[in-house]
């Protein structure tokens, strides 16, 4: 696989992506929109220019050896774990989710120091909650399975 071909085919899907973006814009107030609109447009420009170097460059390059098998191995259980997160803070709430799943990442990534493991996922996840809570007026959510029990 060419060097460039990746590149290539992510231009591809964030301009889908900015077009689904730029489809919503009209639903936006007037007063509002000025700034998602120049983000849009910054990022149409930024995404072609992009796209062209990968096109100019694709006829030069030389294919090269990929590992793709040993990424999809990374990957792929590390995207099942994403979603069994995102399942299980619906049912057990955001901290405790967090929690569980910044210790499973981390193991994950082989952490050794268990101490730095459970420290650093509990901090982290009270910061986090006190900033969306407190500052963001984010409701984060508490667990359909939390609800019952209490």
């Amino acid at each position: 696989m060419k060097k460039s071909f990746p590149d290539m085919i992510i231009s591809i899907v964030l301009l889908a992506f900015l077009t689904s973006l730029a489809v919503q814009v009209p639903a936006i107030p007037e007063v509002s929109r000025t700034y998602p609109l120049v983000l849009i447009i910054v990022s149409y420009i930024m995404t072609i220019i992009m796209l062209l170097r990968c096109v100019a460059s694709l006829k030069s390059e030389t294919p090269q050896e990929t590992k793709v098998v040993q990424q999809v191995k990374i990957i792929l259980p590390y995207c099942l774990m994403i979603t069994i997160y995102l399942f299980l803070m619906l049912k057990i709430g955001y901290i405790l989710s967090t929690i569980v799943f910044m210790i499973a990442s981390l193991i994950y990534l082989r952490l050794k120091n268990k101490v730095v493991m459970v420290v650093l996922s509990v901090v982290m996840t009270i910061v986090i909650y006190f900033i969306f809570t407190n500052f963001l007026t984010v409701i984060l959510p508490r667990g359909a399975w939390v609800n019952i029990a209490f």
